[in-house]
């Protein structure tokens, strides 16, 4: 099965993120900026801008993001699975009973409107990787590391 699910970006292209290790918020530019490489591979690994500690690329959701995407997923992930049971036991009898699954519509939430993401924060371009723009908080006034490679500099 596959789903997809829309994050929105906020009005001037970025995409909040959350460290899973400090939960501090920033957002990373989603796009390509003119000057990035054409030869540039994405990392395996993201820095987070604050605390500089590395994690996977698939690890930097907000929590509101992830509720969105569960509860947007629910409702097809559950039909799937239904149609699978009934395809692999349905007409199956097992001393007479014949076996077959339904949804319960109740069990499963309406999805959530998409999480609203305010054009907010500062932005800011590392010196060494200058085609990969950041926004941090407002208020944060200690070095920055690259998304990309880890390298402090300052605001």
């Amino acid at each position: 099965m596959e789903l997809s699910v829309t994050i929105f970006l906020d009005p001037s292209g970025f995409l909040r993120r959350e460290c899973p290790t400090c939960e501090k918020e920033f957002k990373y530019f989603h796009g390509h900026t003119e000057s990035r490489p054409d030869d540039f591979l994405e990392p395996a690994s993201y820095f987070c801008p604050y605390c500089g500690v590395p994690a996977g690329t698939d690890s930097w959701w907000t929590p509101a993001q992830l509720e969105y995407v569960q509860s947007t997923a629910a409702g097809p992930v559950m039909e799937e699975l239904t149609r699978s049971l009934n395809k692999a036991f349905g007409g199956n009898r097992r001393g007479g009973i014949s076996i077959s699954f339904e949804i319960d519509k109740g069990s499963v939430s309406e999805p959530l409107a998409p999480p609203v993401d305010p054009d907010d924060m500062m932005i800011v371009e590392p010196p060494c990787h200058t085609f990969e723009p950041l926004k941090v908080a407002e208020d944060w006034l200690d070095p920055i590391h690259c998304l990309m490679c880890g390298e402090k500099f300052a605001v």
